[in-house]
Parts: C-alpha cells; sequence; structure tokens
C-alpha cells in the first residue's frame, strides 16, 4: 500500500495545486464562458480526488469531496452564484481534505468528518440556492429521441440538456456498436476523444443494429462542432451520428442574451497536461546520463591536448555533445520541481481561515512564488511553515483594539518571502506584531529548569522557544497550547540539512530565517586549477580575473575597483599547503566582502549540476560536488570560502 500511496500522493499534490489554481482565478469580474472553464477545472480536480480516495479506502475523505461537488453543481445548474463567500468557503473545504489527506499520509487515523468546520457555511450555500423551479426551463423535449430514452435521463443529466442549449451548442447523438471482448475499454477511449471536444451529457443503452453481434450505446455530446475522425473509431463502431437537438430550436424568450463583442471575449484558459512518471525511470535516466558522461569525458582526454594533434571537427562534436548532456540533465532536475508558489497558495488559505476564526484581520504577501523547487523538499517544508504561521497568529499577532492603541493598524501584516542563495533555498517570515514576549519565555524556562537565575540574552532566551514542549500559552486553543512548538520546525529543518534563526524586537515583530540545502542544483561555475586539485567557484559571486603573480605575504592586499581587497590562497583557506604566491587572482563577493583568491590556473566557465554529497556535510568551505571525466569537482561555497580567508590570513600573521 505504502509504494501505491506514495505515487498517487504525487498526483494528490498536482490536484491540489490546479484546484487552488481556479479557485484563485474565480475571483473578479469575468466572462461567463471564462468562470465556466475555472469551475469546470475546479470540479474536474475534485471529483478525480474524491476517486483516489476511494481507491485508497478512505471513506470520509471521499465522501466530503463528494459534498464539494455539489456545491459546484449548484453553480453549474444555475442555481447559485459565485459570491466572495461561496469562494471562501471551497477554499477552505479544498484546504480541509488537503490537511485530511496529509494527516493520513503521516500515519494519523482519518476523521470521521473532514469538513465539520465549514457545514453551518454550506448548509447557508444550500439555503441560498433557488430551488429546481426557478431555475432555467426544461428543454429535454427538444431532443429528437423516444419519450423513454428522454425518461431515462437523470435530473442532473436533464438539467445540463437544458444548460447547453442555452448556450448555444448543438447535442448529437452517437450510436456506437462495439465489440463484446471490449466494449468498456473502447467505450472509454471513444469518450475521452468526445470530451475533448465538447461535453458528454449522457450515455445510454440502446438497441444493437439488426446483423450485429456486440453492444450498443447512444452517446449523447454537446459541442459547437464535431470532428469525428479525430475520435479514433475503429472500422464498424459508428453506427450513425445526427443533430439530436439545435440550438436554434430554443424558444427566444428563454435564450440567453448574446454577447455583443464576442471578439474582445477573454479567453477561456487551455487545458495543461500533466506528465507523472515514477521517480525510479528517472533515477535510471540520471544513471545512464552519467554513464554517457564518463564516455565524453574519456573521449575528451584522448582527444585532449598532449594527444595526436586532434582536428577540430571532433572537438566542436564533444563540445556540442557537453551542451546537450547538461541540458538533459536540466530538464531532468526541472521534472522534479514545482514552484514555490504551490506552497504559498496552500498557506494564504491556511492563514486566511486562521486570522478570521481568531478575529485578527491580517495581510498576507508572499515573494518568491515562480522559484522552482524539488517537490520532495518543498512537501517537508509545508508542516513546518503550517506551525510558524499558527505561531504568529496566536503568540505575535494582537488584536485590533491593542493594535489601535499602539498606533498600529488594525490588520496585521505577514511577509514570506523565497530566494535561491548557491544551492540553498533561504525563506523570511517577518511579521509586525508584538514580537517574541521576552519575558514571559524567561520566566518559563526558569519553571521548567531550563535557565539559571542568572539574566540570560536575547539570543539564548530565543533558542529556549526551540526546545521541545516549551511554550508560554497556558491554555488550549485552536492554535496552540497542546505541547507542540517550534521544536516541530526545528526538528524538521535539522533534518533536511537546514539551519533556522529567530530575531525579535518587542512591539514592532519578529523574523524568522530559515535555510536548507537544495538536494541537486545547475550552477554556473568558474572552474579553476590550485596544484593537482581543480574548483568550482560560483560564477554569481566572481567579480573578475587578474592575471599576475603577487606575493602572499602577511596582510596582503590588492587594489581593485578603488579597494583595497585582501589576498590569501585558495589552498590556504581549505587548510591545505599553499605556495608563496600564484600566478591568478580570482576576485570573489559575497555581500559587502570581497577577497582575492589565489589560484594556478583559470581553466574555463560553465554550468554543472551540482549534488549535495552525505559525506561534504561538515567539511567547510565547499558547497557541494560535481561530477567530471576527470573525477567530482569540488564548489566552493563563497560565504565559507570568504570565512575561511579571513582564518587563513589570521594564521598568517599569528605565525609570522
Amino acid at each position: 500500500m505504502k509504494q501505491s500511496f506514495d505515487a498517487v500522493w504525487t498526483e494528490c499534490e498536482d490536484l491540489f495545486a490546479q484546484a487552488r489554481t481556479a479557485l484563485r482565478d474565480l475571483q473578479g469580474p469575468q466572462a461567463p464562458h471564462v468562470a465556466r472553464a475555472h469551475l469546470n477545472a475546479l470540479f474536474r480536480a475534485t471529483h478525480t480526488l474524491k476517486g483516489m480516495a476511494g481507491m485508497l479506502g478512505f471513506p470520509a475523505l471521499s465522501q466530503a469531496a463528494h459534498r464539494l461537488e455539489d456545491l459546484f453543481d449548484l453553480v453549474r445548474q444555475g442555481r447559485l452564484s459565485i459570491t466572495d463567500g461561496f469562494l471562501e468557503t471551497l477554499a477552505r473545504g479544498i484546504q480541509a481534505l488537503e490537511d485530511g489527506l496529509e494527516g493520513v499520509k503521516r500515519g494519523r487515523p482519518e476523521p470521521a468528518d473532514h469538513l465539520q468546520a465549514i457545514r453551518r457555511e454550506m448548509g447557508e450555500l444550500e439555503a441560498l440556492a433557488l430551488p429546481l423551479e426557478g431555475a432555467a426551463p426544461n428543454l429535454c423535449a427538444l431532443l429528437d429521441l423516444p419519450a423513454s430514452a428522454r425518461e431515462a435521463l437523470s435530473a442532473q443529466e436533464r438539467l445540463r440538456t437544458t444548460a447547453v442549449l442555452l448556450e448555444g451548442l448543438t447535442i448529437r447523438g452517437l450510436l456506437l456498436n462495439l465489440d463484446l471482448a471490449n466494449f468498456d475499454a473502447r467505450l472509454r477511449a471513444v469518450s475521452g476523444a468526445l470530451a475533448a471536444q465538447g461535453e458528454i451529457l449522457s450515455t445510454l443503452p440502446w438497441e444493437a443494429p439488426e446483423g450485429t453481434d456486440g453492444i450498443a450505446f447512444l452517446v449523447l455530446a454537446a459541442s459547437a462542432e464535431l470532428d469525428l475522425e479525430a475520435l479514433g473509431l475503429a472500422p464498424g463502431e459508428l453506427g450513425s451520428c445526427r443533430v439530436l437537438a439545435d440550438p436554434a430550436q430554443v424558444p427566444s424568450a428563454v435564450r440567453k442574451p448574446v454577447d455583443p463583442a464576442p471578439a474582445s471575449r477573454e479567453a477561456a484558459p487551455p487545458e495543461v497536461a500533466f506528465l507523472r512518471l515514477p521517480v525510479q525511470w528517472v533515477d535510471d535516466l540520471e544513471v545512464r546520463l552519467q554513464s554517457v558522461e564518463q564516455l565524453r569525458g574519456q573521449a575528451s582526454q584522448l582527444l585532449g591536448p598532449g594527444q595526436a594533434s586532434p582536428a577540430e571537427a571532433p572537438l566542436a562534436l564533444l563540445a556540442g555533445m557537453e551542451d546537450g548532456l547538461m541540458e538533459v540533465q536540466h530538464t531532468l532536475l526541472q521534472m522534479r520541481m514545482v514552484q514555490v508558489e504551490t506552497l504559498f497558495s496552500r498557506l494564504e488559505a491556511l492563514a486566511k481561515s486562521l486570522a478570521r476564526d481568531s478575529g485578527k484581520p491580517l495581510a498576507i504577501t508572499f515573494r518568491g512564488g515562480d522559484l522552482a523547487v524539488e517537490r520532495d523538499l518543498l512537501s517537508r517544508l509545508a508542516e513546518p511553515f503550517l506551525h510558524l504561521i499558527r505561531n504568529a497568529l496566536d503568540h505575535g499577532q494582537e488584536g485590533p483594539a491593542v493594535r489601535r492603541a499602539a498606533g498600529k493598524p488594525e490588520a496585521g501584516t505577514l511577509c514570506l518571502s523565497a530566494t535561491q542563495q548557491g544551492r540553498h533555498l533561504c525563506f523570511q517570515l517577518q511579521d509586525d506584531g508584538r514580537g517574541f514576549d521576552l519575558t514571559r519565555i524567561a520566566a518559563k524556562g526558569r519553571a521548567l529548569g531550563l535557565l539559571g537565575e542568572a539574566p540570560a540574552s536575547p539570543e539564548a532566551l530565543l533558542r529556549l522557544v526551540l526546545e521541545p514542549g516549551f511554550s508560554t500559552r497556558e491554555e488550549v486553543t485552536e492554535l496552540s497550547g497542546r505541547g507542540v512548538g517550534l521544536d516541530v520546525v526545528r526538528s524538521e529543518v535539522v533534518a533536511l540539512g537546514g539551519e533556522l534563526h529567530l530575531s525579535s524586537e518587542a512591539g514592532l515583530g519578529s523574523l524568522i530565517s530559515l535555510r536548507v540545502p537544495l538536494h541537486r542544483v545547475v550552477l554556473a561555475c568558474l572552474k579553476v586549477r590550485c596544484g593537482q586539485h581543480t574548483f568550482g567557484l560560483p560564477l554569481e559571486s566572481v567579480l573578475r580575473v587578474r592575471a599576475g603573480r603577487l606575493p602572499l605575504t602577511c596582510g596582503a592586499a590588492v587594489q581593485e575597483l578603488g579597494r583595497a581587497v585582501p589576498m590569501t590562497s585558495l589552498l590556504a583557506c581549505l587548510g591545505l599547503p599553499a605556495p608563496e604566491s600564484h600566478p591568478a587572482f580570482v576576485l570573489l563577493q559575497d555581500g559587502a566582502e570581497w577577497v582575492a583568491l589565489g589560484v594556478d590556473e583559470v581553466l574555463s566557465k560553465g554550468n554543472v549540476l551540482l549534488r549535495s554529497l552525505p559525506e561534504l556535510a561538515r567539511v567547510p568551505g565547499i558547497m557541494g560536488g560535481a561530477q567530471r571525466e576527470d573525477g567530482i569537482l569540488w564548489v566552493l561555497d563563497p560565504r565559507e570560502a570568504l570565512d575561511l580567508a579571513g582564518l587563513a590570513q589570521t594564521r598568517r600573521l599569528t605565525h609570522a
């Protein structure tokens, strides 16, 4: 079950992202056909989730998804309008489904009712729905079918028949004669092709024509045009295709008004196709690419300097092979990635729901949502951020009256930003609340025996809130007080090889910084040689390269770009034996700090696929490694390289 569930969970994440996107697209005024397209996308995502929940044996989740479908149908039937309240209820419902499935994935028992928190709002919406008799007239009588066939249509099918005729679509009947041996598979295939051109209203068992041994179905399909060749029908499968109802037959008294400017209408959003592959396939492909890369490396060495005068054509071919392999590797990496926006949209729905329930108005903003991150990493960060937002609302944000008294706007602000720094993903969560209450933290720490009587620094007090079970909330609320604190966040971040930092200012707010390494990243590097070692320096941190042998004496510096830049050997930074001088220097920058690193040779620049290797986890100065034909190319971390350069200079001064 676990392997099956993991595969389905990946697809569920995509479906939840599609649902949130459709909900966001439904906001604001838009043409009816555009709103209908967004609503249909939302319905399809929820319907698929319902089927997956049933397949995996989670009936409560399947029933909750079906309950949301009932609301979608009320809008599709014209009985309910799309309002802000309707969209907010749907957003909370989708969030409840996602939280429920996330809990099941983590081994928690399935709740009896996933939608308990929004039952009242759902009931109010259903009470506002127009009764069936107040909806559009029943136009099923226009169908050129026997009365018994029309009566066999369900209530939903009759409503959709009326709706599509009012929208100006033609209803056709396709009589299909299918072989008994594979009729179910063929019916699904033809129905899928039909659905791509319009909407299937109903599929009715039908009497097979004389002289046939198969099984017959009459498929009612609504569309503006119909391309029969695109249905992929085998010879003899199509008995007939005829118009069952023409929208021109609809009485003028009940027709919808025609858009006077069709040319200026907003285009309906295109359908997005998703390709889902087993992760093992991608892993196997990467292994094969590494083998090809090694062959390319061997050929490069055979044709390289020192060999029998290689021709230019093979060298150019090898260069093209290298570029092509890197592009394929980059494409494979992108297949593993999703945008940070998928996490942001989920957190936004949660923050709005918590703000409303707690009576604390909140304006939440996001930056960096277009950043692409590995899916597994982003999935593991979801729960830590849920805790951080709950903590910010419960402990950090004040109520409206308290904020007014403090001269603040009634609505608090919460900003979450994401950036990529080298091979690290960095988040910052900042709010304008009261900040961490250091006095209460100190009192709680002493009560728990975590602090002595001596005063503690703000940094030490902030580290206390990351201890297991630490909470200053005495009573249990919907947000906190359950003994599950920020230690959950720290544990997950540390497990990912990352760091968590807290800062706060009383009355002004707090800032939480989170930094985790990316497992794979394509990085542009400058490749240099020092002695027998080859290193990569991230190009984004390289200011310039300077040739010229200069002695590396104590306190040595070089004048570059109007400032004195300290000099040291790259080898000395890494604690390796270093010469007294180098023939070239690379000017490296991280923020406002610069250093000139001495190297023996500047080789080339290009993209490398950087991997986070476990054995490098505690090697200072190393960001990661990239597999090359002559071994692993070690890539330096610019921030750590500057720190190590300072230590190297200190050692020189100490031993001078």
